[in-house]
């Protein structure tokens, strides 16, 4: 019986096979299978080479073990289990959204990292050169880039690390946050809806009282009954009515007062394959400051304290005495629009007190002192500035229109 020889697979070379540009759709490339005879023949790709097989090749070629991609001109060593099916059916956006995705999950960094927001572009600008290096360049460009994103993955390895434990705990906090303002609202609306029943009983309960009342007999008319029982009543309902929103609203937040951001280290130039970047926060000087930054309200001041700090402003109950505002604060046509005469009261402190740290006299002084630039020391020296001289109580002047 005649032993079966297996064919030894080619040698490791350089890939020669022409990039696949979209998914087939009618017949697999390698085992030439039809759709139209297999209806549920489906295509998979390997990020490796990107060329697109059917799942039986895969299973019949990768199922055992490693092995080199079916392609002619193709030296790259396969496994099973890099294979998936492509979302995209051109293979070239495919591949770009495959190279961003390594490179975002290399280069994790926020802005929150980053002094100012123009480090955090020159940053971006640099990460996004690196990636059309990889999608776009050439062999060299690509064979460079290839070699930069590995050292500094090598070399930033806790840092990577640490920025994806922060993403994942960001986006935690971010599910809790909705889950908990979702169940807020849920029970808004359930509150609502049980005050609603109780005001609707209150009310349908008032005729079955006033009956009651007239069947025994108290002191007065009917009438007098009647208006009595229903005030009291609706007494009732107001109360309840106006104690509602106070305690569904009755929620205890968090007390964050710690309003820093997050650090991160400032990673220092290497050699030619790192990428240099500036303008980090300096880790040392901000020690774990951003704990709970994803857990805090969000402020849209940052932090900013608008207290004023020279004046008190009186408590709304307070009037002050001007008899400019008696008619805004009478009058139904100056109230009923909105306006508010404690907004008027705030404006006029805030633009008294806005000048008690100038003194105009000590900076008239220092101007005087000091001549704004070169050019006009020498210009004020010589009498000459640029084409117009002043000499002898005459200022001349170049026309250029004569």
């Amino acid at each position: 019986m005649a032993s079966r020889k297996h064919a030894s697979g080619p040698t490791a070379a350089p890939s020669t096979a022409a990039p696949a540009t979209e998914v087939p759709d009618k017949f697999c490339p390698v085992c030439r299978r039809q759709k139209y005879l297999n209806p549920d023949l489906s295509f998979l790709i390997n990020p490796e080479c990107y060329h697109p097989m059917c799942t039986g090749c895969v299973d019949n070629i990768f199922g055992k073990g490693p092995a080199q991609c079916p392609y002619p001109g193709c030296a790259k060593t396969l496994r099973q289990r890099g294979f998936h099916p492509a979302f995209f059916r051109d293979l070239t956006v495919e591949r770009e959204v495959d190279v961003r995705r390594r490179v975002q999950a290399v280069f994790n960094m926020t802005q929150d990292d980053f002094e100012t927001l123009r480090d955090y572009n020159d940053y971006l600008q640099q990460v996004e050169d690196l990636t059309f290096d990889l999608v776009q360049g050439g062999e060299a460009d690509r064979k460079s880039a290839e070699e930069k994103l590995l050292a500094y993955e090598q070399k930033h390895k806790d840092e990577i690390e640490k920025n994806k434990r922060r993403g994942r705990e960001a986006e935690i906090q971010r599910k809790l946050r909705d889950a908990a303002e979702a169940e807020a609202a849920r029970q808004r609306r359930l509150e609502e809806q049980r005050e609603e029943e109780r005001v609707r009983a209150e009310e349908a309960s008032i005729n079955a009282e006033v009956m009651e009342a007239l069947a025994r007999g108290e002191p007065g008319t009917a009438a007098d009954i009647q208006a009595r029982i229903v005030a009291q009543k609706r007494a009732r309902v107001a109360e309840i009515a106006g104690s509602h929103f106070s305690s569904v609203l009755n929620i205890s937040n968090p007390n964050t007062t710690n309003t820093s951001k997050p650090s991160a280290t400032t990673s220092a130039p290497g050699t030619s394959n790192l990428l240099s970047i500036r303008g980090l926060k300096d880790k040392n000087a901000q020690k774990d400051d951003g704990a709970d930054y994803y857990s805090r309200p969000y402020d849209p001041f940052g932090g900013l304290d608008l207290n004023p700090t020279r004046y008190t402003l009186q408590d709304p109950s307070y009037e002050y005495a001007n008899p400019w505002l008696d008619d805004a604060r009478t009058r139904d046509d100056h109230r009923v629009p909105g306006y508010s005469t404690r907004e008027y009261v705030a404006r006029a402190l805030f633009e008294a007190f806005a000048g008690l740290g100038v003194v105009i006299d000590e900076e008239k002084a220092d101007a005087a002192r000091v001549v704004g630039t070169v050019g006009a020391e020498v210009a004020a020296a010589s009498g000459k500035t640029g084409r117009m001289a002043v000499g002898g109580g005459r200022m001349e002047v170049d026309d250029v229109f004569v």
